[in-house]
């Protein structure tokens, strides 16, 4: 065999995508295969006669800068997405860190006042105890959340009673909640004289009930606090 038609052979590996995109400049070229079409192109390349100009090369340098740019971009774009999707997970998980405690509170007001009921079915024989109307009720426990009610309650009845003996019922968006008016007066002239948003601090000076009452505005969006005056202040004027 002459010097002339020694070959080396040559392996590459290459991606697919540029793969394809051989085959297609190989077809319009009219080459048989990829290999003789590169073989042709590093011809092209190295001959003195064919070798491109500078200003080629700078474009081709160009072209294969905006490829790994591109290339770049596909990535970082595939890691925004996960990014939010975690931020969206944490969300999701803290909404139902929040509706677990409301679940677990309210299932505490529903054992108190299943115990109560137990309580008053275990008086002395033939001894029965006064019967408390519901108004009565509301007056001792200052404040009835719909939500805690159990489930054999008629609610509609039970708010529509509240509002017929003078009791303050606060129609929120996710519930009622009936007030005693006493309390009532009481609970806004501590919240209106309130001027931070910690909520331990709240929960000393409005006590437990009123903590809870707090809250439940808050997270209705009842209620807000005006940092510039630094007081709280109710949203809606339908609030009594």
């Amino acid at each position: 065999m002459s010097e002339s038609k020694r070959v080396k052979e040559l392996k590459l590996n290459i991606p697919m995508d540029l793969y394809s995109e051989l085959e297609k400049l190989a077809r319009e070229g009219g080459y048989s295969s990829v290999s003789e079409y590169i073989v042709s192109a590093l011809v092209n390349l190295v001959s003195p006669t064919t070798r491109q100009p500078p200003e080629d090369l700078a474009k081709w340098k160009a072209r294969f800068e905006r490829y790994i740019q591109d290339e770049i971009n596909k990535r970082l774009s595939i890691i925004d997405t996960i990014r939010s999707q975690i931020a969206e997970l944490y969300e999701k998980l803290d909404s139902i860190q929040q509706r677990l405690g409301e679940l677990d509170s309210t299932v505490q007001e529903i054992r108190r006042w299943r115990a109560e009921a137990a309580e008053e079915t275990r008086e002395q024989p033939g001894a029965r105890k006064p019967y408390r109307t519901g108004i009565e009720r509301l007056r001792e426990e200052k404040v009835v959340f719909e939500s805690k009610l159990p489930p054999r309650v008629q609610r509609d009845r039970l708010f529509a009673y509240f509002e017929r003996e003078g009791a303050i019922v606060l129609k929120l968006t996710r519930e009622r909640v009936a007030v005693d008016p006493d309390y009532w007066r009481e609970f806004k002239q501590k919240l209106l004289s309130l001027s931070t948003t910690a909520e331990e601090e709240i929960k000393n000076q409005l006590g437990d009930k009123g903590f809870e009452l707090w809250k439940t505005l808050y997270i209705d969006n009842a209620i807000i606090y005006d940092s510039r005056a630094k007081k709280w202040k109710f949203v809606l004027n339908s609030i009594p």
